[in-house]
């Protein structure tokens, strides 16, 4: 079946001839490829044949490059991103990474589009099951080229055409009261069917809508992206929006990567990137099948990425079933490399197996565990009003197993502050470990 803008996007017979041909096209067209050594390609090859001879890329191998190194030969990339031809955009660095990036025009939009429909849920609402499609937005102010929705600005200012753009501040714990009640009143203004928001942003609406007594009126569905959901972004979420919850997968360098689908696995969505899944060579405690996520894109004309390591890990449903392409679905996001804690005998523990061993203390709200060396762990607790004396404790114990080996220290605080970007870590390791030794061909890079 053909795949249509207005459908559930189809399986994608052709993936892997269509990886290789994108690689291809690369190699004989881009000029950073060209002078790096393109990969050799012969007919009959087959994907993971050109994938072993192709070396992993990295952010830090893009860094300082030039558009003229990513813009296929022949074409002006100076008078493209004048004219809007080219779009130039900057990662939002949620661990101090931020990398420029071009996109082809109006690229975002349409393989994000294509990714969240292989939800049958979000396609239907999409299709009008709930009433005309508009969107709201609800995460760092959204700022690009030409458009920065900061500081104080009317509904139509932030407004194109049915997306809405809610927040104005660039750290949710200075919103003020009013700011939040404004955002409530937008969503049900702009009749919302679809909510896209960073977890920790829309968990602060959500216990603003519990003190009024308020839903998030969200009619169609709501996508949890940008940074990690938590147990304790989840529980004041669900009490407030009644439209299905979904986990969305994607990165501003290539794309929407999964979708949650109604199984509560998330499927690789097709035609926009192929994804290796490099297992780990370590233990990961709390956690089984980690794998590092490793992104080709196939879609795009610009700037197209080969081998490119996110710095993501997932955990990998290996026997499962694939709906739209030959990438295996996965169980869960796992948080990024530089956020997974290093144990004494070389175990990588990730957020989010640090996450599901706290899900069961109800009474946290937010939460941030820092590695600062080798030795120890420093856990920083927010409490709800109503959380027992020994919260800190039960946190303490709750930890101590998983992080065997290290110093558990645990204490708590009034607020977890955001990054530079107005983004949230749950996890932050405080030095470099060594790649190569947790995931094969990534010897000699450090995160």
């Amino acid at each position: 079946m053909a795949e249509s803008d207005s459908t559930r996007p189809a399986p994608d017979v052709t993936h892997a001839a269509r990886a290789v041909a994108a690689i291809g096209r690369a190699m004989s067209d881009i000029p950073f490829y060209t002078k790096r050594g393109a990969t050799p390609i012969a007919a009959g090859d087959t994907l993971e044949a050109v994938l072993s001879r192709t070396p992993l890329l990295f952010k830090k191998d893009l860094r300082g490059t030039l558009p003229k190194h990513w813009v296929p030969l022949g074409r002006d990339p100076k008078a493209e991103l004048s004219s809007g031809e080219i779009e130039l955009v900057e990662t939002s660095g949620s661990t101090s990474d931020r990398t420029r990036i071009l996109w082809d025009k109006g690229w975002w939009l349409r393989q994000e589009e294509r990714g969240v429909r292989t939800s049958p849920v979000a396609s239907r609402a999409m299709d009008g099951e709930a009433g005309p499609y508009r969107e709201a937005i609800l995460t760092t102010p959204v700022c690009g080229l030409g458009a920065c929705h900061t500081g104080d600005l009317s509904f139509a200012e932030r407004s194109d055409e049915h997306r809405l753009f809610l927040n104005m501040r660039a750290d949710p714990t200075f919103w003020k009261p009013e700011d939040m009640t404004r955002m409530l009143d937008e969503i049900d203004r702009h009749e919302t069917v679809g909510l896209e928001s960073d977890p920790t942003y829309l968990a602060a609406l959500a216990r603003h809508a519990q003190l009024l007594d308020r839903e998030i009126s969200v009619r169609g569905f709501t996508t949890l992206t940008y940074s990690m959901t938590s147990a304790a972004h989840l529980r004041p979420i669900r009490k407030v929006v009644r439209a299905p919850v979904l986990q969305l997968y994607g990165a501003s360098e290539v794309g929407v990567l999964f979708m949650e689908g109604e199984d509560g696995k998330l499927h690789h969505c097709p035609r926009t990137t192929h994804v290796e899944l490099l297992p780990a060579r370590k233990h990961t405690p709390g956690a089984e099948d980690v794998a590092l996520v490793v992104v080709t894109t196939m879609d795009r004309i610009v700037q197209p990425l080969v081998r490119f390591v996110v710095g993501d890990l997932v955990q990998v449903d290996r026997g499962g079933a694939s709906r739209f392409t030959t990438v295996s679905p996965l169980f869960s996001m796992e948080g990024r490399i530089q956020d997974a804690v290093v144990r004494p005998d070389g175990g990588l523990v990730t957020a989010a197996a640090i996450d599901r061993a706290l899900a069961p203390l109800s009474d946290i709200a937010q939460y941030q565990v820092n590695q600062l060396s080798t030795s120890g762990v420093d856990i920083d607790l927010v409490g709800e009003p109503s959380a027992p004396e020994s919260l800190v404790e039960d946190a303490r114990e709750r930890l101590a197993p998983l992080l065997d080996g290290l110093t558990v220290r645990a204490r708590t605080t009034t607020a977890v502050a955001a990054e530079s970007s107005g983004k949230f870590r749950l996890v932050r390791r405080h030095f470099p470990i060594d790649l190569g030794s947790l995931f094969h061909e990534c010897q000699g890079v450090s995160l």
